[in-house]
């Protein structure tokens, strides 16, 4: 009597409150994140930190500003006179002390002091040419910054990406874990087959291979911020903020307008135009001779009797040498005109490019935030609780898991993507549009074009 108490027992199913405590908490585990690989207590590495240490550390970086540094000095020099030279002259030194060169074995010692001067402007011209190549690598240094900072923010939103993967992989897994649990217990109760619990393995062990990819991954994108930021590679990078949640709606016009205006590639090339008309300028004054002036003292018998005067000019007598440099400066001239009016319309072209594509990633993803995930949560949340009630085998509720954890991963992406394509845009336009975008303190975005997030305005 005992045994058959026991064999009915051992056949009798889980009560459904067991199983509903079991729908309940998966449900939990899915909605309320606990994985983690980084230490709760750790400050998390902020992107303005990182944009910050790399524009401080950046070799790149500290090369340009050298450069700029020797344009400046440069330019600081080129508004100065030629030297100055003087000149002793002695005549009619005595044939018998050949050897005797001093002033007082000369009849005659004349002291010549000249001075060369450039035709009126040509001073200037060079000195304002000089100055263009200064403002001009100064606009290259800005360049190589944006360059910098948009590198490092993709960089970061990589590393952020990455860890949120893991984060919602590692969650996934773990509610595989308690699934593979519940299914060997019904297993051992008869309620469900061998086959169900291998599946549930394999799952598990897939998500094992797909969490080694991720962290791999991350690892390659922690080596190419630390990389920007010129940090060593053995050093430990903290984890990043949370999630980017932020919107920052932008104007394409507007865009185009400050990329053709403050970009710093066009601004290079306007400044590398104007100096090419400065030089056609400098050329033509080769039409005009430059001077030269000087005094010389004349000492006799150890006297200063008299005093000579000198003024010599060149003559520009060979003038078809001086039209062939004033074509080729021309000719530079209007070759750089050309190139920066292709770079204008390269530029806009580029820049409304970006900015359709940023427009788009965020369609993308408000769809993922409004309709996509939650939906696969409620799927997911319904075959839990039909399972537990025997209405759907565990491939369907394996079905509906791999489905939540494509649309979490997907949605979790689609924010990132975003983000990457703002930071396309503002390196296409050659101007930091979002400062700080995507939580770097404060995300603010700056111009007028550019507004808070869109939790204050509404999106275009």
């Amino acid at each position: 009597m005992r045994h058959q108490e026991r064999q009915i027992n051992k056949k009798r199913p889980a009560s459904p409150l067991s199983w509903m405590k079991a729908a309940v908490l998966t449900a939990l585990f899915i909605l309320f994140p606990a994985f983690s690989a980084f230490p709760s207590d750790e400050p998390p590495l902020t992107l303005s930190t990182a944009v910050r240490e790399a524009l401080e550390n950046n070799p790149l970086l500290k090369a340009g500003r050298m450069r700029v540094r020797a344009k400046e000095a440069a330019a600081a020099s080129s508004g100065y006179l030629e030297d100055p030279s003087f000149k002793i002259e002695l005549e009619d030194i005595p044939k018998d002390e050949p050897l005797n060169i001093s002033p007082d074995n000369a009849m005659l010692t004349r002291y010549t002091l000249s001075q060369g001067f450039s035709f009126p402007g040509k001073l200037s011209l060079k000195e304002r040419i000089a100055l263009k190549e200064s403002l001009r690598s100064a606009s290259v240094l800005k360049a190589m910054e944006i360059e910098v900072i948009t590198g490092v923010k993709e960089a970061y939103y990589g590393y952020s990406f990455l860890t949120e993967s893991i984060r919602i992989t590692g969650e996934i897994k773990e509610i595989l874990s308690f699934m593979s649990r519940v299914a060997e217990t019904r297993y051992g109760t008869g309620q469900a087959s061998q086959q169900d619990v291998i599946k549930v393995q394999l799952e598990t062990t897939l998500l094992t291979n797909e969490l080694i990819t991720l962290e791999a991954e991350r690892d390659v994108s922690i080596a190419r911020l630390k990389s920007l930021m010129a940090g060593p590679q053995d050093s430990r990078l903290p984890r990043p903020e949370a999630a980017l949640k932020d919107r920052f709606p932008f104007d394409p016009d507007e865009v185009v307008r400050k990329a053709l205006a403050e970009g710093p590639e066009i601004r290079a090339m306007e400044l590398e135009l104007q100096a090419a008309d400065l030089t056609v300028d400098l050329m033509q004054r080769d039409y005009y001779p430059d001077f030269m002036v000087g005094v010389a003292p004349v000492e006799r018998d150890g006297r200063f009797e008299s005093y000579d005067l000198m003024f010599q000019m060149n003559i520009p007598l060979w003038r078809g040498k001086y039209s062939g440099r004033v074509s080729s400066a021309s000719a530079e001239a209007e070759a750089m005109r050309a190139m920066l009016s292709s770079e204008k319309n390269r530029k806009t072209f580029e820049v409304k490019e970006a900015a359709i594509k940023a427009e788009a990633a965020d369609r993308v993803r408000t769809l993922y935030e409004t309709s996509l995930i939650p939906q696969a949560e409620l799927a997911f949340e319904s075959a839990s609780r039909n399972y537990q009630a025997g209405r759907i085998d565990l491939l369907t509720l394996l079905d509906s898991e791999r489905a939540l954890k494509r649309a979490r991963i997907e949605g979790l992406s689609s924010v990132f993507d975003y983000y990457k394509r703002l930071s396309d845009l503002e390196r296409a336009a050659g101007v930091l549009l979002f400062t700080d975008a995507g939580g770097a303190g404060g995300n603010t975005a700056s111009g007028a074009a550019f507004a808070a997030p869109a939790a204050k305005r509404g999106m275009r």
